[in-house]
């Protein structure tokens, strides 16, 4: 059951305590564009997340799902100058 709620929030595990969950997935965000995380498996985390908190059917989830790639995710959270960074020094 660890497992489920490491799944909504990760900061469960933190010695600092939980972080808000916008904050979690912005970080989240952040991650897989550095690791050049799979786009399916981003957008399931993400649509995981979304459904615990608010609603697929509101404006963000209908957004990750519209997603194709991992640009679509930046720009969506407004990480397009991070992901930018983060491409432009990949080789």
């Amino acid at each position: 059951m660890a497992a489920r709620g490491a799944l909504w929030n990760a900061s469960i595990f933190s010695a600092k305590g939980k972080v808000p969950w916008e904050d979690f997935k912005t970080e989240y965000v952040r991650k897989t564009i550095l690791w050049d995380n799979d786009i399916k498996s981003t957008k399931t985390t993400l649509r995981e997340i979304i459904m615990h908190y608010i609603c697929l059917e509101g404006t963000e989830g209908k957004g990750v799902i519209k997603c194709g790639s991992s640009a679509d995710v930046a720009r969506l959270y407004g990480e397009e100058d991070y992901y930018n960074f983060v491409v432009s020094n990949r080789k």
